[in-house]
């Protein structure tokens, strides 16, 4: 029977964050509850407002690609609602297409000082999307037009009638074919689904260095992290597993760093699946980075900075994860789960039944769309 609802993928300008939603809407087509279309779409989307920490807003023609666009059907009703999952690390940033010409505007780093400035200038709902991360289904399909979406707005976004233009349609090209071949090695949403007990006592942290060294926040981020890799490795030796992924800024700055586990994605993620602790640190301006929704998939016994983002089901002190202000708290948190079987074992399984209940894409992606119809989706 065909069902109810149909959603329209509007094809987006990036693949690697807007993956989340679209595997969340097309394990639910598998599930028989919506039929999805995949539409070309080629708008340059231009047009991010900003918010200062004094809830001031400017306005800039940069585009916003890490927003995507969709359009939700309710056939029953003959109503189409339009919403815009904005993906962006900064929590101050928001796309203006997204504000003017959606009904429902999802937010993953979603901030309330920031998002009550945008309300009062805007009529669109904004909401909070929660912890999202990179997967695939193996159920998609369209991806001739993904890919074509991806190079041709891409191409309008960069394109001038100079001498120069065929240089540009060959770099457009060249830069989407590599975003292309990189967002399809991703992991398939099965290989997180899977789950079973830690059986390495071991800690776990593995991380990467970001590319441009020369920003503020960028510098800070590498700084922590080298401190940590440093502080781990000296109170557990024998047990630390992780370090900086190998790179160009990593050897040249932080050699001495370097992980001692398997960086390529399959390979890291069965590391992490032998780990018993996992630690975790903010992603770039205070985003809530992909390594978070992975360890809740396993149950690992999480020990984290505080975030920042505000999610539609807070992550509790104590009942999924603990969480560190600073080196002592960490050391002892970490001795404290090492000493405590009981209180890991109770951690390691709110942490997987979080995932399950609220990171899960089926799940989220369901959450939204029910959210936005006002009704289950049957």
């Amino acid at each position: 029977m065909q069902p109810n609802y149909t959603v329209i993928i509007h094809t987006p300008q990036e693949l690697n964050h807007s993956s989340y939603i679209q595997t969340g809407l097309f394990e639910l087509e598998k599930m028989g509850l919506v039929h999805v279309k995949v539409q070309l779409y080629l708008k340059k989307n231009k047009g991010t407002l900003t918010v200062d920490k004094h809830g001031y807003i400017t306005k800039t023609s940069r585009p916003h690609p890490k927003t995507s666009f969709y359009t939700l059907i309710d056939s029953s009703s003959n109503t189409k609602i339009s919403f815009a999952t904005d993906l962006y690390d900064f929590a101050e940033h928001f796309s203006e297409t997204g504000l003017n010409s959606c009904d429902f505007y999802f937010k993953r780093n979603f901030e309330s000082r920031f998002v009550n400035a945008i309300k009062e200038n805007s009529k669109v709902k904004i909401h909070k999307l929660g912890i999202t991360f990179g997967t695939h289904s193996e159920y998609k399909h369209g991806e001739g037009k993904f890919f074509l979406g991806l190079f041709l707005s891409n191409l309008r976004l960069n394109l001038k009638w100079d001498s120069q233009i065929l240089k540009r349609i060959l770099k457009t090209y060249k830069a989407q074919k590599k975003h292309w071949e990189f967002i399809n090695t991703s992991r398939e949403i099965s290989r997180f689904e899977n789950f079973g007990k830690a059986y390495e006592n071991s800690i776990m942290f593995q991380t990467r260095c970001f590319l441009h060294e020369n920003d503020i926040d960028v510098k800070q981020i590498h700084q922590q992290r080298y401190h940590l890799i440093k502080l781990l490795r000296n109170h557990f030796p024998n047990i630390f597993r992780g370090g900086f992924v190998p790179s160009k800024i990593a050897i040249e700055k932080y050699s001495d760093a370097l992980t001692n586990v398997p960086a390529a994605p399959e390979s890291y993620l069965d590391a992490m699946k032998k780990a018993k602790i996992v630690i975790y640190t903010r992603g770039l301006a205070n985003s809530p980075a992909w390594k978070m929704a992975e360890y809740l998939s396993q149950g690992k016994v999480i020990i984290a900075e505080p975030l920042a983002t505000e999610l539609p089901a807070p992550l509790i002190e104590g009942k999924e994860l603990l969480y560190f202000k600073n080196d002592i708290e960490l050391i002892e948190k970490i001795n404290l789960v090492m000493a405590n079987d009981e209180l890991a074992t109770i951690l390691s399984k709110n942490a997987r039944t979080y995932f399950e209940t609220h990171i899960h894409p089926v799940q989220n992606t369901k959450r939204i769309l029910e959210l936005m119809l006002n009704k289950p989706l049957v």
